[in-house]
């Protein structure tokens, strides 16, 4: 496991700002990258992340792609996000781009709190649990940091407060 984050963690100190993240931090803010993001990069993304490091070296932004176990189907379901490291833990926010409901993966992991997750092509299975009040803010804070789009998703939620989970390393 160690070996994994540590290959994780020198992944992560390559990650530089790059053009594409400035045009995904002005337009990923907007409503309709939103409604076309949500149906075309579920697809694209993994896709691209298990072919190579490129969506890490293009976006400038640290993403990982989770598996979960569906909560009703218990179908395997994939999706790749962005994330804040937190000690080991990798922290994941489900804003659903600012949609009235969850993502459908964050009621998999109250379900089921045993995922995986893959990060610079390392596999990592890891326990999610799911971050209460002063932690939310603080992590909150850190996402819209990395991308301010955040803080648009979470005004137009319509006061649903995304649910906001560490995924420590099991």
């Amino acid at each position: 496991m160690t070996d994994s984050l540590e290959k994780i963690a020198a992944a992560e100190a390559r990650l530089r700002v790059t053009p594409m993240t400035r045009v995904l931090r002005v337009i990923g803010r907007t409503r309709a990258f939103a409604r076309i993001y949500r149906v075309i990069g579920p697809i694209i993304d993994p896709w691209l992340m298990r072919r190579s490091d490129l969506i890490g070296r293009l976006y400038g932004l640290p993403t990982l792609l989770l598996t979960t176990v569906g909560a009703k189907s218990g179908a395997r379901r994939t999706s790749p996000l962005l994330y804040v490291r937190d000690g080991e833990a990798f922290a994941v926010v489900g804003t659903n781009f600012g949609q009235f409901h969850h993502p459908a993966w964050t009621a998999n992991l109250l379900a089921n709190p045993n995922a995986e997750i893959e990060v610079w092509s390392q596999q990592v299975n890891v326990h999610a649990e799911q971050v209460q009040a002063q932690e939310w803010d603080r992590l909150f804070g850190r996402f819209v940091e990395i991308y301010p789009g955040y803080r648009d998703y979470l005004g137009r939620c319509g006061g649903r407060k995304p649910r906001l989970f560490l995924l420590r390393p099991a």
